[in-house]
């Protein structure tokens, strides 16, 4: 399965509530992360995909499984995984786990979709992208 790098970050005192335990949302900056680096370390950044390739990559569907949670000061691991590409989405597996420990957090997917970036209307995923991700 094509993986990007992992990527490193502490929860903040503005990502807990008053028992210290990360608000939900706050999980979405550290795929956020995971989501850039992933692209990136194929050589593909959302400003190349829409300058070079007139594409925007929009987020059309999340799905958040809470497993445990993270707390003020845990190092959170989080890197994407390629679970498939499709015609024009591109579908993203994001595994949230304590550093210290390797205990899973959350799990995450993501749904992808490559919009033409003169028209927002869905287009196919450019064949250079499609062949970096299936050549891992």
């Amino acid at each position: 399965m094509t993986r990007g790098p992992t990527v490193v970050q502490r929860v903040r005192w503005s990502d807990v509530d008053k028992m210290n335990v990360m608000y939900y949302g706050a999980y979405l900056r550290h795929t956020d992360a995971a989501e850039a680096e992933f692209f990136r370390a194929f050589g593909f950044t959302y400003d190349s995909l829409h300058e070079q390739h007139g594409i925007w990559l929009a987020r059309v569907h999340l799905d958040v499984r809470y497993v445990a949670p993270a707390r003020l000061d845990d190092d959170l691991a989080t890197h994407a995984q390629l679970e498939k590409i499709g015609g024009s989405s591109i579908h993203l597996v994001l595994p949230v786990e304590r550093q210290a420990d390797g205990k899973r957090l959350a799990d995450v997917r993501l749904v992808l979709a490559a919009l033409d970036a003169a028209t927002l209307k869905a287009t196919r995923v450019p064949e250079a992208l499609r062949s970096a991700l299936q050549a891992h």
